[in-house]
């Protein structure tokens, strides 16, 4: 039992002493208890986060933060709470939590990237080169017309003479719904043959994201653990 325990228990007029006492250190054990719970709340999110999802950089898990309740003596218990969540930086998991339809920022059709522009792994980000912003310049489309407003060439020329161009200048062939990069293009007579590899992936106007929930799960396992924490806080008061 502590000390100010017995001195009331000895001594009622230092009742009210106690309870202002009591009040403070129910105030600061709450608050510590909300900032680890949120703390540990973070870690568990990243977790949950990394085991469910592709994570491809360290970016998207230094996007999950937490405020924490500044120290205060002066605050009302029912106002105690720190926050845990992620910056609108990485507001696409929001979708994965929720689910919901990813649409395209701008133009009428989504960018996917391909493993080609991962430089062939796709658990890796896309190349700062590889960005589509970065090749704009670097894309020669299957419909060109060479200065020509007249050109009655059959779809199947207009792709072997914009692959010829792509593979000779070390450019990427628009064609169809992609973006591609020429890797082999060969001739011997009137046979041609090239190799394309898919860097882009435009089909889509839209995508649905199914729900995946990884911040749910890690804020139910810390409300769990709320009573074991405040506890424990309490305890190492006693002790000072």
């Amino acid at each position: 039992m502590s000390e100010s325990v017995k001195m009331v228990i000895s001594d009622p007029s230092k009742f009210g002493l106690l309870a202002t006492q009591v009040k403070l250190e129910l105030i600061q054990a709450a608050l510590a208890t909300v900032n680890i719970m949120a703390a540990r709340g973070r870690k568990e999110a990243i977790k949950n986060m990394e085991s469910q999802f592709i994570i491809r950089n360290n970016f998207t898990p230094r996007q999950v933060q937490f405020t924490p309740m500044p120290e205060s003596k002066y605050v009302k218990l029912s106002a105690i709470h720190s926050t845990l969540g992620v910056t609108t930086k990485a507001s696409y998991m929001e979708r994965q939590e929720k689910g919901g339809e990813r649409k395209p920022e701008s133009g009428s059709r989504l960018s996917i990237p391909m493993d080609t522009a991962r430089g062939g792994n796709r658990r890796s980000p896309v190349a700062k080169k590889n960005y589509l912003k970065s090749l704009k310049k670097k894309i020669v489309y299957a419909n060109f017309h060479y200065g020509k407003s007249n050109d009655q060439r059959s779809p199947g020329t207009k792709l072997v003479a914009a692959a010829y161009v792509a593979a000779k200048k070390r450019k990427l062939l628009r064609y169809s719904a992609g973006l591609f990069e020429v890797t082999q293009f060969s001739k011997n007579g009137y046979s041609v043959s090239f190799d394309l590899d898919m860097m882009y992936l435009f089909d889509k106007q839209k995508t649905f994201t199914p729900e995946n929930k990884w911040l749910l799960p890690a804020s139910e396992k810390m409300a769990a653990q709320v009573i074991s924490i405040f506890s424990a806080q309490m305890k190492k008061l006693e002790k000072k």
